[in-house]
């Protein structure tokens, strides 16, 4: 099936009035002028759609506090098409039939196309995106045997806070300032130095808190993930447990460097590590769970950042959509023959965000009265997902193997 769009596309840096002609869901040629056949114009500019590599939508298992059906929902509203979710769920997603089971949960209730992560095991999970390595307890307790990770070509996202370290410095969590101190940021550098000797490939750094991490990380031939809570929220913020994630939110001062570091161009990715808990379980800091929910804020807070002249637009694409489909090798994240049809449009008009108007199950976020710039519509594979900020299909988002979705011609 061949559709057509006209558009001010974000082809190659800058936005370009042009046709965009899809087959099958893929993008097929672009030209300035018009084929043979119904024309859609799509008002607005068009950018790629987000493609976040870092979620933990709790199904199956934690239901109540996200699934999919509602995460990918978010994600929809908050102009991500794609999303790659983490393993440590309930069940621990360390074996052939506990992945099985998860994507067979799944299948047909997400509105985002999806692919799915492993924990270490030894082996390689057919079907598995990549693995997913805690080097120190956050949610779920896990702690991966690094003998068990597999080095294939497949990226490899690191937790990076060493255990022995936090067991180290563990304080009781009475506020912010206190999680910072029980998980400082030496911990992040101790397991980064372990991650070094290893010897792998693909590595990625996730959620990254501070310029130095990034650079030490950097110099090892890491890639580097931040979070949009690293970049914009700290420590002496009046956020109470709200704030409270691993690794934690740092001061003041390391914040304004890691922004700092990212103006440079010199991060490769921003994920949301989307993971939500529920009001009633965040309501005591000492025995709330680390997390907060981000995946329908991402977007939207990274162009606030093109808005305010922080970065430039071509990076901001980068960070959203290019750089996390490269990395987890799939054909998304370009406006570019070859690639999914997978296109995000907006108007850059901001607005301050509301928990009130987003889609979480948990009905919350950190980022509440910070302004954002929301989507107007996105389109999925070629077809209209959501217009003007309405979802107007049921679930269709389609699983990415992990074999099958690392090239663009398939």
């Amino acid at each position: 099936m061949t559709e057509y769009f006209r558009g001010k596309f974000f082809i190659d840096g800058e936005f370009k009035d042009r046709y965009l002609e899809v087959e099958n869901g893929k993008i097929k040629n672009i030209g300035v002028e018009r084929g043979n056949g119904t024309v859609r114009t799509l008002e607005g500019f068009i950018l790629p759609a987000g493609v976040d590599i870092h979620v933990h939508f709790r199904d199956p298992g934690e239901e109540r506090k996200e699934d999919f059906y509602s995460g990918s929902k978010s994600a929809i509203y908050g102009g991500t098409s794609t999303v790659a979710d983490m393993p440590n769920n309930i069940k621990p997603i360390n074996s052939q039939e506990v992945f099985n089971e998860k994507l067979k949960t799944i299948t047909g209730r997400s509105f985002t196309d999806f692919a799915l992560y492993q924990l270490p095991a030894g082996y390689e999970i057919d079907g598995a995106i990549g693995q997913k390595v805690f080097m120190g307890k956050s949610t779920g307790g896990i702690i991966s045997d690094l003998t068990k990770i597999i080095n294939n070509e497949k990226i490899k996202v690191f937790h990076a806070e060493n255990q022995s370290c936090l067991d180290k410095y563990k304080i009781d969590d009475k506020d912010l300032k206190a999680h910072d101190n029980s998980r400082p940021l030496e911990c992040e550098l101790e397991a980064v130095e372990i991650i070094s000797r290893l010897s792998l490939n693909n590595v990625l750094i996730a959620h990254a808190t501070s310029r130095t991490l990034a650079e030490i990380s950097k110099s090892f031939g890491f890639r580097v993930e931040v979070t949009p809570h690293h970049l914009l929220l700290n420590r002496d913020m009046k956020l109470g447990s709200l704030g409270k994630v691993n690794p934690p939110l740092r001061k003041n001062i390391i914040q304004e460097d890691l922004m700092n570091y990212l103006s440079k161009e010199l991060i490769d990715v921003v994920s949301s590590d989307h993971a939500p808990h529920t009001l009633e379980e965040k309501e005591v800091f000492d025995s709330a769970p680390s997390g907060m929910p981000g995946v329908e804020t991402r977007l939207p807070l990274i162009l606030m950042l093109f808005k305010r002249g922080i970065i430039n637009l071509n990076y901001a694409v980068k960070l959203l959509s290019t750089n996390p489909a490269e990395i987890i090798g799939i054909p998304k994240g370009r406006i570019a023959p070859g690639y999914d049809a997978d296109l995000v449009i907006v108007d850059f008009e901001e607005e301050p965000i509301k928990s009130e108007n987003l889609h979480y199950k948990c009905r919350w976020t950190a980022f509440e009265g910070f302004n954002g710039i929301f989507p107007n519509g996105l389109i999925l594979r070629g077809e209209e997902i959501m217009i003007e900020r309405e979802i107007v299909e049921q679930p269709r988002g389609e699983f990415i193997d992990g074999k099958r979705g690392r090239s663009k011609n398939n």
